[in-house]
């Protein structure tokens, strides 16, 4: 573009359509969609909106309700040539939440796959006014009765940077539900800025989680925006990713924590990456220093690990394969397009490695929460009048400028009237040869109003008792910091992007521990 905007989402996919039409875009557990088809298609769905009067910038919403599809990028793309707002919708929650959801974004229609057909009609059910919510079904060629529909014309597909693409809900699935949103020219800066990480045309990019998170979704606009092809499946396998980093020219590879744990330890990895570097990038939870090495010594090819929310975008990156053994424990510097501050409880701004609360600014900035007064966001003003999200994480500043995660402020366990970091026991915890993944959970104490209890996985084929695990790990933190209890578990409770669900551990083993001495 001329006036120094980046082109959009819908400019860039229709431009790859045009100039390498036969190139995978999307493949899903092995079934590709061409750019050529792709656009076909999405070109159709975007016609069929427009027959239902979906309006570009208008009230009317497109919820999709569904495990990763082709179908499901066909209908995102739709949207953006239509110019509708799409809202994914978590399908890990339960039915009334989802409901929340949908009329807190203005939702007239639901695109589902068959395995959510019902949790689908359950929402819509719960809506406010159910007898205006259309539901499709997607996937196994259920949306083909939309695909003959007149495809829009190019020249009606509009170009208003300002407008809503999208509105990402939080993990949160209690309460008024904080709609996210994030415009057209945001999205686009965002794979402006992702792309010189490594991806660009031709790329072949994997995506591990599911697309209605954001971390999803952007890697979706980031791959199609640079003409990449971008693999994804319906639900995670490590063993179907190591198959698919043996037999496709992986150029990047995005993970959460989790998944990329899990994808280290599946049978066969060492062989499927051997002479095939890619970059990395890992981003939704904390990654140990340790996890970090494990994975520069065991994948050639650079490893990013970024920080940030979907309310501000990236904020900090740590070139983890080029940085100092002593700065693999952090997240790095902010970005050339961000800013970083560390906030105490009165908001005022603190020192190199003073611990407070992490606040961010970034030209990704969310537009604000979708029908909410701008002072439901936690902001800051810096002394020029910038404005920082206040993310609720605790962490501090190096003198270097790299940043460092402590916790969630809502993670903070109070023993004894000492500040407890659960990621600090954790960390420890993550050094134990057996130990898989751990969540460091407070629980009720007599003596000390709250104490830590952790909970762990364990590698195949290790065994370890508790009490064995609670002893290694007590000899290894401070006095305050041991823990009560140690139970192992066959798995952790998480959410898609692999962030462990510590709400559900203390609400499934409260009466079993019950109060501690």
């Amino acid at each position: 573009m001329g006036d120094g905007r980046i082109d959009s989402f819908a400019t860039r996919v229709l431009a790859h359509a045009a100039a390498t039409p036969d190139r995978r875009a999307v493949v899903c557990d092995g079934v590709p969609l061409t750019y050529r088809a792709l656009v076909d298609q999405a070109l159709r769905v975007a016609g069929q909106l427009r027959s239902l009067g979906y309006e570009p910038g208008g009230p009317r919403c497109v919820g999709i309700i569904s495990a990763n599809e082709l179908d499901m990028v066909v209908v995102i793309t739709a949207c953006h040539f239509a110019g509708v707002t799409v809202v994914p919708i978590p399908y890990l929650i339960l039915s009334d939440a989802q409901s929340r959801m949908m009329d807190d974004a203005g939702v007239t229609i639901v695109f589902h796959d068959q395995d959510h057909a019902e949790a689908a009609r359950a929402a819509v059910a719960q809506s406010r006014d159910p007898a205006n919510v259309e539901l499709v079904p997607i996937g196994r060629g259920l949306l083909d009765g939309w695909l003959t529909a007149p495809p829009l014309a190019l020249d009606a597909i509009p170009d208003e940077p300002g407008r809503i693409a999208d509105i990402i809900y939080s993990s949160g699935t209690t309460g008024i539900p904080k709609g996210i949103v994030q415009s057209y020219a945001v999205r686009a800066a965002s794979s402006a800025s992702i792309s010189r990480f490594g991806v660009g045309a031709g790329t072949h990019l994997i995506q591990t989680v599911s697309l209605y998170s954001n971390f999803g979704i952007v890697s979706m606009y980031l791959t199609l925006w640079c003409g990449g092809t971008f693999h994804i499946q319906r639900k995670f396998s490590a063993p179907a990713v190591v198959q698919l980093l043996a037999s496709e020219p992986i150029g990047m590879a995005f993970f959460a924590p989790a998944t990329m744990v899990r994808t280290l330890e599946s049978a066969g990895f060492e062989d499927a990456v051997r002479g095939r570097p890619a970059s990395k990038l890992c981003c939704g939870a904390p990654l140990g220093a340790d996890q970090k090495q494990r994975i520069l010594d065991a994948w050639e090819g650079p490893l990013f690990d970024l920080y940030g929310q979907t309310e501000t975008g990236t904020l900090t990156i740590l070139s983890a394969h080029a940085s100092p053994a002593e700065k693999l424990g952090s997240v790095g510097p902010a970005l050339p397009t961000a800013m970083v501050k560390i906030l105490d409880d009165e908001g005022r701004e603190l020192p190199p490695d003073a611990e407070g609360e992490i606040a961010g600014h970034s030209t990704t900035l969310m537009s604000g929460y979708h029908g909410r007064a701008e002072s439901a966001v936690s902001s800051w003003l810096d002394e020029s009048g910038r404005r920082f999200i206040r993310t609720g994480d605790v962490g501090r500043l190096d003198a270097d400028g790299y940043l460092w995660l402590c916790d969630r402020r809502k993670d903070l366990i109070i023993s004894g009237g000492y500040n407890i970091y659960p990621a600090d026991i954790e960390r420890v915890l993550q050094g134990h040869p057996s130990v898989l993944e751990v969540a460091v959970v407070g629980f009720p104490s007599t003596r000390w109003g709250e104490t830590p209890v952790a909970f762990v996985t364990l590698r195949d084929g290790r065994e370890e008792g508790e009490i064995g695990l609670r002893e290694w790990v007590n000899a290894r933190v401070a006095g305050i910091q041991r823990v009560a209890q140690v139970r192992v578990l066959a798995a952790l409770p998480s959410g898609t992007m692999g962030k462990i669900l510590k709400r559900e551990l203390r609400d499934r083993f409260s009466g079993s521990i019950g109060v501690l001495p």
